[in-house]
């Protein structure tokens, strides 16, 4: 590697850091943050902390709720730079099943070079790695540009009191923004998102014959739950070909439909159901409108209930998160690419995120262009018990994202 005097500097106070950056994922991987129910005080204050001791003082903490707070941290440049953000969500989906884990889930246990814990890789790392890179940058002297990191509240619950309310409210600017989501699908750090994939949340509510269930045999009756049953393998099997799409080539599956994430019917024992619901969940890919896509499920039901005139089904529309994407030629790309294939030895390739991040209200309400994922961890691993990721991996992200830094914001001139 052919380093300037700064990156040296940055790399050579990083590495001195190494244990200290494990060691703070693990402090933030036992101060819970599990959303629902939502609560980010206690890991806001974590960082807050933390970002003090490494000299970054100019900390403002906004949320629409004392609850729910979100963090800004600015380390200002000389001027005549470009502006970068760097961020991550500070709080963690349940741990759900505990009986599923094999060790307590807010207890961080180093095992044969991972590390496991609830949000271990989403996405705890990431905020270890972004808070002691900024410590790095502050210690480096000024860049030219300014960098900010936005540590957002309520992204596993669709960024409400978040990312979205901070867009809204016109909290957020920068050139470009880079999200620390766990990057890889097979192997750690294998992509570079360019694409976030979109989420269009819906539910189906069926009507049927409620009336007692001894004299189903003798009255006709329309049973909710036979139909949801018999509609939701349909939608299964059929949704797909009704959507609305162009093909996109990061993402050559198409959107991808998950039918029946929740369910519920009936009343109890004796009682013939009537109603019944169920959710579903479709990634969408980028130029896929919520209008379009509920004329599509319509139109799928409408079908449906044209073939079974005993079924009535009602689309109930909760949300839709677009898709974003930016090119491949966005300043910040190779860059990454490149400190990847320094720190790490391999070149990430360009790829769609699967599932849906903040870069949406970053992108299409705050006006940044935003790589929608790129961190440690694993997406297969998230979300799941046992949650973990190689412990190296913390690190290597603080000398990627340094690196990454200094080469976007450029040293004065």
């Amino acid at each position: 590697m052919n380093l300037s005097e700064a990156e040296n500097r940055l790399l050579s106070y990083l590495d001195a850091r190494a244990d200290e950056v494990l060691e703070f994922a693990r402090e933030l991987i036992r101060t819970p943050s599990p959303n629902p129910p939502g609560d980010e005080r206690a890991v806001a204050d974590l960082v807050t902390s933390q970002l003090a001791e490494l000299g970054i003082t100019a900390v403002e903490r906004v949320g629409k709720t004392p609850e729910r707070p979100n963090l800004i941290a600015r380390i200002p440049g000389t001027g005549g730079g470009p502006k970068l953000m760097v961020s991550g969500h500070l709080d963690t989906k349940p741990a759900g099943d505990l009986e599923a884990w094999n060790t307590d889930p807010w207890d961080p246990v180093l095992e044969d070079g991972q590390l496991i814990g609830l949000g271990s890789g989403d996405m705890k790392a990431a905020l270890a790695a972004m808070v002691y890179m900024m410590g790095g940058v502050k210690k480096v002297g000024p860049l030219a540009g300014d960098l900010v990191a936005v540590f957002t509240a309520d992204e596993e619950a669709g960024s409400l009191v978040g990312s979205k309310w901070m867009a809204e409210n016109g909290l957020l600017e920068a050139d470009v923004a880079l999200i620390g989501e766990p990057s890889g699908v097979e192997r750690e750090w294998e992509s570079i998102h360019l694409v976030s994939r979109g989420a269009a949340l819906f539910k189906i509510r069926i009507t049927g014959t409620q009336m007692h269930s001894s004299i189903s045999d003798r009255i006709k009756g329309v049973n909710a739950t036979v139909q949801m049953a018999r509609l939701i393998d349909r939608m299964d099997r059929d949704l797909k070909s009704y959507l609305t799409y162009e093909p996109h080539p990061l993402c050559p599956t198409g959107p991808t439909v998950n039918v029946g994430v929740m369910a519920e019917a009936g009343v109890f024992y004796g009682v013939y159901p009537g109603n019944a619901e169920f959710a579903c969940d479709v990634r969408t890919l980028p130029g896929m409108e919520e209008r379009q896509m509920i004329e599509d499920v319509n139109r799928f039901l409408t079908a449906a209930m044209n073939d079974e005139p005993d079924l009535q089904a009602e689309l109930v529309w909760d949300l839709m998160v677009p898709a974003t994407e930016i090119p491949a030629d966005q300043p910040l790309v190779p860059i990454l690419a490149a400190a990847t294939c320094e720190v790490l030895g391999h070149e990430p390739r360009l790829d769609a995120f699967p599932g849906a991040t903040d870069a949406p209200h970053f992108q299409l309400t705050a006006g940044i262009p935003c790589v929608a994922a790129f961190g440690p961890g694993m997406l297969p691993r998230a979300h799941s018990p046992n949650e973990y990721l190689s412990a190296d991996s913390v690190a290597a992200a603080a000398r990627i994202y340094g690196l990454s830094t200094l080469r976007f914001l450029g040293l004065p001139g």
